[in-house]
């Protein structure tokens, strides 16, 4: 591994740690270290599998139940839940469970995925060490960053019905909710599309106005449930500085759906007839954005 690489995974750790102790000032069990421990050792085991069945694509599979274990975590380790803590807590769960049944449903017995696939191809002999770092803990950090604010978020607000800010609560979650519905509705769109086997692009239903409506709502549902602390800027359980930085939950998921996720699968979708035709009428994520 080159000397750049290390650089950057060090300072990646150090951001990670900084976020679970409060710029170091809470090392303790009071803070996040419980659900970034359990992160870091759930996705080694992922990890372990993984290189056992050699399919480094079922860390896709993983990916949303590091979420609703870390939530149950943090929820487990705070002394005074609220009815909001138990909201989040449930969200993430079925936001999670459902996400993670899906894939396995959808992927069980089949190949790995072409992406991974591809980097197993390029990273040769050295494909365990690499996809160890570059797949697998790169995941549980990002995982573990863009569910921080939802932690926090458990774990210290002080929600009640009697709430200046509680109508301001109740639209966060509502816009969480509308996030769930363009991802529930779009995958259930793109599996009947595909039990077709037209091998077509589907363009009707949500997939009319974005190009992937499950990437869009899952964008929506993080920033959504940030906004669920904006109590957290007025009470004394927690400095409201902190939580202001960690707006990088939302921004962070946003980024790897925008700059990464989805440019690996519009380069696969491509091959299929009307594309081009298709990306200048739909936006690729945020609906209505293009005449």
């Amino acid at each position: 591994m080159d000397k750049k690489r290390i650089l950057i995974y060090t300072l990646l750790l150090l951001a990670t740690l900084a976020i679970a102790t409060q710029g170091f000032t809470n090392i303790g069990l009071d803070g996040l270290l419980v659900p970034l421990i359990f992160t870091f050792v759930y996705f080694t085991i992922i990890f372990i599998i993984a290189t056992v069945i050699k399919n480094n694509s079922i860390v896709d599979i993983g990916w949303g139940m590091g979420f609703v274990v870390g939530s149950w975590l943090t929820l487990f380790v705070t002394e005074e839940p609220t009815v909001l803590s138990y909201a989040i807590v449930g969200f993430i769960s079925v936001w999670g469970l459902r996400l993670s049944f899906r894939l396995l449903k959808r992927n069980y017995g089949k190949p790995e995925d072409f992406r991974y696939a591809q980097w197993r191809e390029e990273w040769g002999d050295q494909v365990v060490i690499i996809a160890f770092f570059r797949v697998f803990m790169i995941q549980g950090i990002i995982n573990f960053i863009v569910g921080s604010a939802s932690y926090v978020v458990i774990k210290y607000n002080e929600f009640s019905f009697d709430s200046a800010h509680r109508y301001f609560v109740y639209a966060a979650l509502f816009i969480s909710l509308v996030g769930l519905f363009f991802e529930v509705v779009g995958d259930e769109q793109l599996r009947r599309h595909i039990n077709k086997k037209t091998h077509s692009l589907l363009q009707s239903g949500l997939w009319s106005i974005t190009r992937h409506p499950n990437y869009f709502g899952e964008i929506i549902i993080w920033i959504g449930l940030y906004a669920s602390g904006i109590t957290l800027f007025f009470t004394n359980s927690i400095n409201p500085f902190y939580y202001m930085l960690l707006v990088i939950s939302p921004i962070l998921m946003s980024t790897v759906l925008i700059k990464v996720s989805t440019p690996l699968l519009e380069k696969n979708m491509e091959k299929y007839d009307g594309w081009e035709d298709y990306t200048k009428r739909v936006p690729m994520l945020f609906p209505f954005t293009k005449k």
